[in-house]
């Protein structure tokens, strides 16, 4: 009877442990920003960097994107001390056992420059892949942050970037998005590339009026503020004036059937399906809403959307660690998370 008992406790254990396992698989990473933005003048320190990745670890954080403006960058280090200095970051991931989104941000391709960018782009990654090639345990490689191109535009450049990649490195994940600034539903649309070992990858800021409110770049349909999450009548604000005839003012009238758990699974539900059906990797890289915003209105909504991800199995990465969405410094949304 003992061993019986013993076997059944030992069996139970195996099973949790399984199912921790495949629930931290799950559990959100985060993005080190900063070094995407080139107007900044901020050149990359990869000791700051170190830094982060220690406090990130110690709080349970396994997955780290790194967003850079690599051109930039380049000019201020030269390739060759930037890469070294990656390369540290780099080793350090692997001696955490995390991992690292290597993000190639390009703030001047649009529809106009695609043609002369490719060449530079396609350079840019031959290079990277190169020297990273042999951490692919532990890196991943993100080809351009949302893309803002005709479908047909980003459809060749993403043969012709992922082709050079592979010249050079057969082994690494390459993570790809949609365009239309990484939409779920420009995504949905698409025919899945015929390569081995890709990611697709989406962003998700819905709804935009809840996650945005009161961001400065957002103009006008941003301008309302103090509006909670999930919906609740008593505690919604009144519009801002200035979000009258705006896209904020149609997303106001709507929020009360947008800003709960069911809405945002729905949204969600087009691009899971989409990978179901394609039986390709699906991951959210960015998520996340202002920190202006008050904490438990804000820890609520990161509860849903991940669980969300969790329930869908896509692994998925909050926007940001520092900066206008951050959470360094705030326990409560840690907690929560």
């Amino acid at each position: 009877m003992n061993f019986l008992k013993a076997l059944c406790i030992m069996l139970l254990l195996l099973t949790n442990n399984k199912l921790q396992s495949q629930q931290n698989n799950f559990a959100p990473g985060i993005n080190l920003t900063g070094y995407e933005r080139f107007w900044e003048d901020k050149e990359l320190n990869y000791k700051d960097i170190i830094a982060d990745i220690d406090k990130l670890h110690k709080q349970g954080i396994k997955d780290i994107r790194l967003p850079v403006s690599f051109e930039y960058q380049f000019e201020k280090k030269s390739k060759r001390r930037f890469l070294r200095d990656l390369i540290k970051i780099v080793k350090y991931i692997r001696k955490k056992e995390m991992t690292l989104i290597v993000c190639y941000f390009d703030h001047t391709l649009d529809r106009e420059t695609n043609y002369t960018n490719i060449k530079t782009i396609k350079k840019n990654w031959k290079y990277i892949s190169h020297k990273l090639k042999k951490y692919s345990n532990n890196v991943y490689y993100e080809i351009v942050n949302e893309p803002n191109l005709y479908p047909t535009q980003w459809d060749e450049m993403v043969h012709e970037i992922v082709s050079e990649i592979r010249t050079e490195d057969k082994k690494t994940k390459i993570l790809i998005g949609a365009t239309n600034y990484n939409s779920i539903y420009e995504l949905a649309r698409k025919k899945p590339f015929p390569y081995k070992n890709l990611v697709y990858v989406f962003h998700f800021y819905e709804p935009f009026i809840f996650t945005h409110q009161g961001a400065d770049w957002g103009g006008n349909q941003t301008k309302t503020v103090a509006i909670p999450y999930p919906y609740d009548s008593i505690k919604m604000p009144e519009i801002n004036l200035k979000t009258l005839g705006t896209p904020g003012e149609i997303n106001y009238k709507d929020y009360k059937d947008m800003a709960n758990k069911t809405s945002l699974s729905h949204k969600i539900n087009t691009i899971v399906k989409w990978a179901q059906q394609n039986n390709v990797e699906l991951w959210c890289t960015e998520f996340g809403a202002i920190n202006s915003i008050d904490p438990a209105y804000r820890c609520q909504y990161f509860k849903d959307v991940i669980s969300i991800f969790k329930e869908n199995n896509i692994k998925s990465y909050l926007w940001e660690y520092n900066g206008n969405f951050g959470i360094d410094n705030i326990t409560e949304i840690f907690d929560c998370m």
